[in-house]
């Protein structure tokens, strides 16, 4: 079934940009401010969006996650920019609902990501839609956008465009007709910008190159990063962007049974082992000494823990004990993991359910640097036990450990399989491999 076009000629109110201008618009200092993006998978659950050519059974709302996924990491290699992601499975959401959890977790801009289709086999090429409100178009950002995707090969001719409703809606004065696009038009009303990217025809045979395996989802990503990036002036995390590293360790390790149990928790001598092990500073020959009244010097993590609290990392509770078998939570992974980035508390989180919790400045810290993000309510839920499938999340994004689709790893554990929604990050942490 396909879907309707998205921009017949004749209905289009375009505001067509010429892509090699100069942006009007001064990009945003990366030192002087945290860009907070919301990254929109279009389409999900029983929407499934547009189909593809050929027999091949591509939905576009497979390929908008899996290449929102992608976005999500690329952009978190560079510094002074949050991500969130309007959906974190396959899983319908109106539009209504996308632009309040855009506007639920502060977003500066939306970023909804398309493919198009067309009855017409011939037609090809990207194209971004914008808003039609002059205070909420991003043209700059378009133009960059399809710059970057014309020099994988894309036709970007079609261009920057808005779109008015056919449908007769109009926007909050009555005066004007509303957008076309419902996430544009609902994230207005919010007072966000947004943008529409549809990369290019699912229904072309020649596009197929673009979008038909993890490679060529993983080069749009890098585009679509690159010009976001070059707008809000961001820049890299590491001056190499990570290419200096050949081989990654893992730095998870699953059970004897053959599975990784995804949904477990993770204790906090668990946590405590991971995070030692991930120091630079730390020695496995040297034995370290702690005065934690229930770390034992016979349990098999108490170098690790007295490590730890020989750097500050941990501390005791107000009985001088670690509790090294309860359960870790959201917050307390958050205040170890920033004390293990060297992250100060900085501000309030603004997730609703984290104001005034002792360690709202500490998640406030990872998100600004793009660690954390909220669920589909803008909620962090900072009591809740930590997963193990969410450590590795976590953790790869502040290890700058992003799955890497051109480096095979062989699946060891039984209870996950491709498609689980924490897939790739479980391997790219738990199963030694080379970089590529």
């Amino acid at each position: 079934m396909l879907k309707i076009i998205k921009r017949p000629a004749a209905a289009l109110l375009s505001v067509m940009v010429v892509l090699l201008c100069v942006s009007f618009c001064p990009a945003v200092s990366a030192e002087d401010s945290v860009v907070n993006v919301v990254i929109d998978p279009g389409h999900g659950g029983t929407d499934y969006g547009g189909t593809s050519v050929g027999g091949l059974e591509f939905q576009e709302k497979d390929l908008t996650f899996k290449l929102a996924q992608y976005l999500q990491y690329e952009l978190r290699r560079y510094r002074g920019v949050s991500v969130n992601m309007s959906r974190y499975a396959d899983y319908h959401m109106t539009s209504y609902e996308r632009a309040d959890y855009a506007k639920n977790v502060g977003a500066d801009i939306v970023v909804s990501l398309h493919f198009n289709t067309s009855a017409d086999r011939a037609m090809h090429g990207a194209s971004v839609t914008v808003s039609s409100l002059w205070e909420y178009a991003k043209p700059e950002l378009g133009a960059a956008i399809l710059s970057e995707l014309g020099a994988l090969g894309i036709d970007i001719s079609a261009g920057v465009t808005s779109m008015t409703s056919g449908t007769g809606n109009m926007w909050w004065d009555g005066q004007r007709l509303a957008d076309f696009s419902a996430i544009i038009r609902e994230c207005a009303y919010r007072d966000i910008p947004a943008i529409s990217i549809d990369h290019c025809y699912l229904t072309c045979y020649d596009e197929l190159i673009y979008y038909n395996t993890d490679i060529a989802l993983r080069n749009l990503a890098k585009a679509d990063a690159a010009a976001l990036a070059a707008q809000y002036g961001l820049t890299l995390r590491s001056a190499d962007g990570d290419t200096s590293r050949t081989y990654d360790n893992a730095y998870m390790n699953g059970y004897d049974d053959g599975t990784f149990r995804p949904s477990g928790t993770i204790t906090r001598a668990e946590a405590a082992t991971m995070m030692a092990k991930l120091s630079d500073s730390f020695d496995p020959n040297t034995v370290y000494s702690t005065n934690l009244s229930d770390v034992p010097t016979w349990a098999w993590y108490y170098n690790y823990v007295a490590y730890l609290n020989t750097v500050g990392f941990v501390t005791g509770d107000v009985f001088g004990a670690y509790r090294p078998d309860d359960n870790m939570t959201k917050a307390e992974f958050a205040i170890l993991a920033c004390r293990y980035l060297g992250l100060q508390p900085s501000g309030e989180s603004g997730f609703a359910d984290c104001s005034g919790h002792m360690a709202d400045g500490y998640i406030a810290a990872l998100r600004n640097n793009g660690y954390v993000g909220g669920d589909e309510n803008g909620e962090f839920h900072p009591n809740e036990d930590m997963l193990r499938s969410s450590v590795v999340m976590m953790m790869n994004r502040i290890l700058g450990r992003y799955p890497v689709c051109s480096t095979p790893k062989e699946n060891p554990f039984s209870d996950i399989k491709p498609g689980f929604w924490a897939y790739d990050n479980i391997l790219e942490a738990s199963v030694p491999h080379e970089v590529q």
